[in-house]
């Protein structure tokens, strides 16, 4: 995915004023207004899928289990219950650094250098190697967290997300710094045949994810989708974007990685 770039608002034909071009600009009628005063909230959406598909560079936090969503300042659901997992993607050097916390708190930390085996954080020492890292994925978990969410459905997860009816905006919010305009619908349940396309949600709700869902979606000027929430009759998650171009970590290498410590 390539990295959505910062850019400015251009000043653009009136026509075409209020309309969400593919290029990541709002256009907007009156320079002195905000834009999410005249935003199109049927153009933001169809922006949505590009937005995230052009990312390579981010953080992102999802959390999901039984109840309403929660959120990245609390915990997983109102109760505490459920998993939350952090994916910080970097672009130089090509990673991912994925953080599995667990309801009792625990955590697996695992680094997946890009074309390179995933490296896993020897937290505790539990496994008994001279170093923190260990390198291997026949040690890591069922699932892993590359397993629990994929990152590579995440613009069809969008996309998904995209087509939700009976759109209304809610007033304009701050998410972690960045204004945002609230939008919140419904998808309705999924067409026979058509049961597959909701493959990214169903893993996280843990239930049939084919019924009807209610979704709301945080969107950005550029049409970034910076906060998602989906629910279902029994389980809900979230997800939310931070730290986009400036997400940056340690791989480990050499002789901070050992091989596995055998029996």
């Amino acid at each position: 995915m390539e990295s959505p770039r910062s850019t400015t608002a251009l000043a653009c034909a009136p026509a075409l004023a209020a309309v969400l071009t593919l290029s990541g600009c709002v256009l907007f009628g009156a320079a002195d207004r905000p834009w999410h005063e005249d935003a199109d909230p049927g153009a933001l959406l169809s922006a949505l899928a590009d937005a995230a598909d052009r990312a390579d560079n981010y953080t992102l936090e999802m959390g999901f289990g039984p109840g309403s969503p929660g959120g990245p300042e609390g915990s997983e659901g109102p109760d505490g219950s459920g998993t939350r997992l952090s994916y910080e993607v970097s672009d130089s050097p090509a990673a991912v650094r994925a953080t599995l916390t667990r309801a009792d708190g625990s955590e697996l930390v695992v680094v997946y250098p890009e074309g390179g085996e995933a490296l896993l954080h020897d937290t505790g020492g539990l496994l008994g190697a001279p170093t923190e890292w260990v390198r291997g994925d026949t040690l890591l978990p069922e699932p892993a967290p590359a397993e629990v969410f994929d990152l590579a459905s995440l613009s069809a997860l969008v996309d998904l997300i995209a087509g939700m009816e009976e759109v209304e905006a809610g007033p304009a919010e701050s998410v972690g710094g960045t204004e945002v305009l609230p939008l919140t619908g419904v998808l309705p349940a999924a067409s026979d045949g058509a049961a597959a396309e909701r493959g990214a949600v169903a893993p996280l709700l843990g239930e049939d994810a084919s019924g009807a869902l209610d979704v709301s979606v945080w969107v950005d000027r550029s049409g970034f989708p910076v906060r998602v929430e989906s629910s279902g009759e029994q389980a809900s998650l979230w997800l939310e974007f931070s730290d986009r171009d400036r997400t940056s970590f340690h791989v480990p290498n050499g002789d901070e990685v050992s091989e596995p410590v055998r029996p």
